[in-house]
């Protein structure tokens, strides 16, 4: 039997999700600062103070610790996003992304490291993968509530079009953080400004039909990597507020 196959799959106990938790810990210090390519299971293994066995017990492979990063990550969102202030959509927007980088900076170098593995689709620790397809739904699930809760939230059929929108904004924008080398990342803190401005401008315009119509066009292409399920396209005009 492969040791993959050994995974640990029944309800653990407290002293094993210690276990696990240590294992993923150590896996993502690892890739920091190893590097992705270069850690091993065996490596993950011997620096958590586990077996190899037990290990395989718990991840199958490195892939696995990878996409519990990301699972761990979309939580954080599940989180933050029922908890912002009633404001407009560009306002709870940029509390969002301020609130997700704070608790990402822990793993800064983790996910830097991964970044090749992150966006190569062919990879089971892709973000665009097959493996992460569920954590793109529950993002555009959370996203949807961060629109349709604001002050300034639109009709309904133009709601998961925004919250598509905005869930590719998050990941080219944590994209550009991962890669800033200002001081105290002050380009990523100007981008988000801008982005902030530029997203309090666009609401007014979803009023215009032409504008909901090129969203809406827009998210029919993109929206089936961002985990939106691809819908025919409609007939007719969008409604407008």
């Amino acid at each position: 039997m492969e040791l993959s196959e050994t995974r640990e799959t029944r309800p653990l106990t407290q002293k094993a999700l210690a276990t696990r938790q240590r294992i993923m810990d150590t896996a993502w210090h690892l890739f920091a600062t190893k590097g992705y390519d270069q850690t091993t299971m065996r490596d993950i293994a011997a620096a958590s103070g586990c077996s190899l066995g037990l290990t395989y017990r718990y991840f199958a492979s490195k892939e696995d610790l990878v996409l519990e990063l990301y699972r761990w990550l979309v939580v954080q969102l599940d989180e933050l996003v029922p908890v912002l202030p009633a404001a407009s959509i560009a306002d709870r927007f940029h509390r969002l992304m301020h609130d997700l980088l704070a608790i990402m900076e822990p793993h800064r170098l983790t996910l830097v490291a991964l970044s090749g593995a992150a966006l190569n689709p062919l990879s089971r620790a892709g973000v665009f993968g097959t493996e992460g397809s569920e954590v793109r739904r529950r993002a555009q699930a959370s996203y949807h509530v961060l629109v349709s809760g604001s002050r300034d939230a639109p009709r309904a059929a133009q709601v998961d079009d925004l919250a598509t929108l905005l869930y590719g904004v998050q990941l080219a924008l944590v994209l550009f953080w991962l890669q800033d080398l200002s001081a105290e990342t002050h380009q990523t803190e100007e981008l988000l400004q801008f982005v902030h401005e530029l997203l309090g401008r666009l609401r007014p315009l979803l009023r215009v039909p032409w504008i909901t119509q090129q969203l809406a066009r827009f998210v029919q292409i993109v929206g089936p990597l961002l985990g939106k399920e691809k819908l025919p396209t409609p007939r007719g005009e969008h409604d407008v507020t």
